[in-house]
């Protein structure tokens, strides 16, 4: 058994390349295919920046397993809410007040499409999420159940091995064969090879692989590569084209990415900069793609009408400018300011109610 530190100082900088990837991808490559701004701005060299959320999903596998070693599954869960729901709150409603800004933005509408994806599942309600990469946090707290689950029957630690294997042989079914929206849903078939992978990643790190853990990875980068595929084909549809070699070649490079920086678990005088860039990535990720919006929408709506000349000095480069100010911004407050203070709140609240003594409320 090798040495293993409860965390892997690489990856938090991993996290913010892929965030990086995500908002290229958003800001100059979908919003003009899409028609949001136009198309002479593309660059289609950040399409590939569409598989930042693979390379999240692939980090989450091993973060999740990492956290979840010596830990029960009530102190996992406090861990997750701890890291997940106050930013995650915070960073809606910043969303709702740009939002209503806006001209012909019914703020009723959009609040009440916010308490429902507050639940982080608006879909069992027959609503759409708030924010469009909202569904990325459904799938990821999904996750996060299942495991929690798993560790309250016991199972997680000692049987993780085969309930991947279970796991990737009902996703295989349902990807292929049956298609069910149910399975689909409560197993996350579509992108359990990214979890599973991720978990293998932590395995082999921590014990001697074996043709086992070769099998799964194999299978599970079959799984991914497969879902990488579905995405191109909706890229396709709008006359962009790649070929299935790059994307065969980015999936593997990913997974390098990942067990590279799995393996790096010290970055020295580097680290703290990298720590307070991964601990952003989150507000970052949720804020990027409306606020992106915004920036435009709040000058074609509203103020290239009101002050004609500031079409002339203002174009959509500049606006993704803004963009990206305001969102790094903002994700700093968080970060540095709101999230320190409602940590130590909520650890006191959860110390109060006798829910744990101590717990690390940020992993």
């Amino acid at each position: 058994m090798k040495n293993t530190k409860h965390r892997i100082e690489a990856l938090d900088g991993l996290r913010f390349i892929a965030f990086l990837m995500v908002m290229f991808y958003h800001y100059l490559f979908i919003a003009p295919l899409q028609g949001y701004i136009p198309r002479i701005y593309m660059v289609e060299a950040f399409s590939f920046g569409e598989y930042g959320v693979d390379l999240f999903f692939l980090i989450s596998g091993f973060v999740i397993t990492l956290s979840s070693e010596n830990r029960t599954a009530k102190d996992f869960l406090i861990a997750r809410f701890n890291r997940i729901v106050p930013l995650f709150i915070a960073c809606a409603f910043i969303l709702f007040f740009f939002s209503i800004s806006l001209p012909m933005i019914d703020a009723k509408e959009r609040l009440v499409s916010l308490l429902y994806s507050l639940s982080f599942f608006p879909r069992l309600f027959g609503k759409e999420y708030f924010s469009a990469v909202y569904w990325t946090i459904a799938i990821e707290v999904t996750f996060y159940i299942l495991v929690a689950i798993l560790m309250s029957l016991k199972l997680w630690d000692e049987k993780r091995i085969s309930i991947c294997f279970f796991w990737l042989f009902i996703s295989f079914l349902n990807c292929f064969i049956l298609k069910n929206t149910i399975i689909s849903n409560i197993l996350i078939t579509q992108y359990a090879g990214h979890f599973i992978l991720g978990v293998m990643l932590f395995e082999v790190r921590t014990s001697n692989i074996n043709p086992v853990h070769m099998l799964i990875m194999l299978l599970s980068s079959v799984l991914i590569y497969n879902n990488m595929l579905k995405n191109q084909l909706w890229i396709d549809s709008f006359g962009v084209h790649f070929d299935h070699a790059s994307i065969l070649f980015t999936c593997f490079f990913l997974i390098v990415m990942v067990w590279i920086g799995s393996n790096i678990s010290s970055l020295g005088t580097y680290y703290p900069a990298v720590k307070f860039l991964g601990a952003m990535t989150y507000p970052l990720y949720l804020l990027h793609a409306d606020l992106g919006f915004w920036s435009h929408a709040i000058f074609e709506r509203r103020w290239w009408g009101k002050y004609p000349l500031s079409k002339e000095y203002i174009g959509y480069y500049s606006m993704a400018l803004i963009s990206v100010v305001l969102v790094f911004l903002i994700a700093y407050v968080f970060v540095k300011y709101l999230d320190p203070l409602v940590q130590k709140q909520l650890k006191r609240f959860w110390i109060t109610i006798g829910a744990y003594k101590t717990v690390n409320v940020k992993t």
